[in-house]
Protein backbone atom coordinates (compact mmCIF):
# COMPACT_ATOMS: atom_id res chain seq x y z
CA UNK A 1 0.00 0.00 0.00
CA UNK A 2 1.49 3.45 -1.24
CA UNK A 3 1.77 6.24 1.85
CA UNK A 4 -1.14 8.99 1.39
CA UNK A 5 -0.07 12.18 -0.74
CA UNK A 6 1.34 14.97 1.53
CA UNK A 7 -1.63 17.33 2.23
CA UNK A 8 -0.25 20.57 0.74
CA UNK A 9 0.08 18.49 -2.70
CA UNK A 10 -3.63 17.42 -2.06
CA UNK A 11 -4.77 21.44 -1.73
CA UNK A 12 -2.40 22.46 -4.30
CA UNK A 13 -4.27 20.02 -7.30
CA UNK A 14 -7.81 20.90 -5.91
CA UNK A 15 -8.48 24.35 -6.33
CA UNK A 16 -8.25 24.60 -10.37
CA UNK A 17 -9.22 21.80 -12.75
CA UNK A 18 -7.29 21.23 -15.42
CA UNK A 19 -9.17 20.42 -19.12
CA UNK A 20 -8.07 19.09 -22.28
CA UNK A 21 -10.57 20.54 -25.31
CA UNK A 22 -10.28 18.93 -28.46
CA UNK A 23 -11.71 21.58 -31.26
CA UNK A 24 -12.58 20.80 -34.58
CA UNK A 25 -10.55 23.05 -37.09
CA UNK A 26 -13.05 25.58 -37.42
CA UNK A 27 -13.85 26.10 -33.89
CA UNK A 28 -10.22 26.30 -32.86
CA UNK A 29 -9.82 29.17 -35.98
CA UNK A 30 -12.18 31.01 -34.84
CA UNK A 31 -11.25 30.99 -30.85
CA UNK A 32 -8.14 32.13 -32.22
CA UNK A 33 -8.96 34.71 -34.02
CA UNK A 34 -11.38 36.14 -31.01
CA UNK A 35 -8.93 35.93 -28.76
CA UNK A 36 -6.50 37.96 -31.41
CA UNK A 37 -9.23 40.56 -31.84
CA UNK A 38 -10.38 41.11 -28.00
CA UNK A 39 -6.67 40.38 -26.80
CA UNK A 40 -8.05 38.17 -24.54
CA UNK A 41 -6.64 34.41 -23.74
CA UNK A 42 -8.18 31.78 -25.62
CA UNK A 43 -8.20 30.16 -22.08
CA UNK A 44 -10.47 33.16 -20.42
CA UNK A 45 -12.76 33.30 -23.44
CA UNK A 46 -13.41 29.69 -23.04
CA UNK A 47 -14.10 29.94 -19.11
CA UNK A 48 -16.32 32.67 -20.13
CA UNK A 49 -18.35 30.22 -22.25
CA UNK A 50 -18.44 27.42 -19.82
CA UNK A 51 -19.34 29.77 -16.97
CA UNK A 52 -22.25 31.71 -19.39
CA UNK A 53 -23.48 28.10 -20.24
CA UNK A 54 -23.72 26.55 -17.02
CA UNK A 55 -25.64 29.79 -15.62
CA UNK A 56 -28.48 29.75 -18.48
CA UNK A 57 -28.20 26.46 -19.37
CA UNK A 58 -31.89 25.67 -18.43
CA UNK A 59 -33.11 29.03 -19.60
CA UNK A 60 -32.90 26.73 -23.14
CA UNK A 61 -36.32 25.43 -22.12
CA UNK A 62 -37.89 28.73 -22.72
CA UNK A 63 -39.35 30.05 -26.04
CA UNK A 64 -36.43 32.75 -27.45
CA UNK A 65 -39.14 35.61 -27.03
CA UNK A 66 -39.62 35.52 -23.45
CA UNK A 67 -35.68 33.88 -22.37
CA UNK A 68 -34.62 37.49 -21.58
CA UNK A 69 -37.44 37.75 -18.87
CA UNK A 70 -36.15 35.00 -16.91
CA UNK A 71 -32.40 35.65 -17.83
CA UNK A 72 -30.56 34.80 -13.71
CA UNK A 73 -29.36 37.86 -12.04
CA UNK A 74 -25.28 38.22 -12.18
CA UNK A 75 -25.36 38.54 -8.53
CA UNK A 76 -26.94 36.89 -5.67
CA UNK A 77 -29.84 39.10 -4.22
CA UNK A 78 -28.65 41.34 -1.62
CA UNK A 79 -31.17 43.12 1.03
CA UNK A 80 -31.32 46.96 1.14
CA UNK A 81 -29.67 48.42 4.21
CA UNK A 82 -32.60 49.67 6.67
CA UNK A 83 -31.83 53.64 6.09
CA UNK A 84 -32.88 52.54 2.49
CA UNK A 85 -36.31 51.09 2.93
CA UNK A 86 -39.02 53.16 2.85
CA UNK A 87 -41.25 53.65 5.98
CA UNK A 88 -45.65 53.73 4.97
CA UNK A 89 -47.42 55.79 7.22
CA UNK A 90 -49.46 54.74 9.99
CA UNK A 91 -52.67 52.61 8.66
CA UNK A 92 -50.96 52.94 4.86
CA UNK A 93 -50.93 49.48 3.27
CA UNK A 94 -49.01 48.29 0.47
CA UNK A 95 -52.54 46.84 -1.11
CA UNK A 96 -53.95 50.50 -0.47
CA UNK A 97 -51.05 51.87 -2.99
CA UNK A 98 -51.78 49.26 -5.65
CA UNK A 99 -55.41 49.66 -5.23
CA UNK A 100 -55.57 53.23 -5.78
CA UNK A 101 -52.81 53.02 -8.96
CA UNK A 102 -55.42 50.73 -10.54
CA UNK A 103 -58.18 53.04 -10.22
Amino acid sequence: MSAPLPLWYRKRYRRAMAVNLRLSEDLADGLRALSAETGRSQQDLAREAIADLLRCYRLRSYPPEVRHLVTPAEQPYTPLPAHLKIRLPEGVTLQNILDDMRQ
